[in-house]
């Protein structure tokens, strides 16, 4: 079986397709608030507003600190740069499991 190797970049259709996924949630989540939302009390609708707002953005939140540190220490930066060697120079090229006589 392959897999795709951390180091590897994304292929342009899967970043396509999981853009197109993305969309089409959010389509069918806005049109069902839509069916949904005039069937609610005011009150019901500003809590179910403000519990998906949050839930969002727990969601988001990992997403956005990944980008975050990839624009502070990622492999085009000073930081990330020196890491790297770091790590290079640092690592015995054997996995950590490996028996070495």
């Amino acid at each position: 079986m392959f897999t795709m190797s951390h180091m590897e970049p994304a292929k342009q259709t899967d970043v396509l397709q999981t853009s197109l996924l993305a969309v089409t949630q959010t389509a069918i989540g806005c049109g069902l608030g839509l069916l949904l939302g005039g069937k609610m009390s005011r009150g019901a609708q500003k809590t179910t507003a403000f519990s998906l707002l949050g839930i969002g953005a727990l969601l988001a939140l990992p997403a956005i600190v990944d980008a975050v540190t990839h624009l502070i220490s990622g492999p085009a930066t000073e930081r990330g740069a020196k890491k790297r060697l770091d790590s290079i120079r640092h690592d015995s090229g054997l996995p950590d499991d490996a028996e070495v006589f």
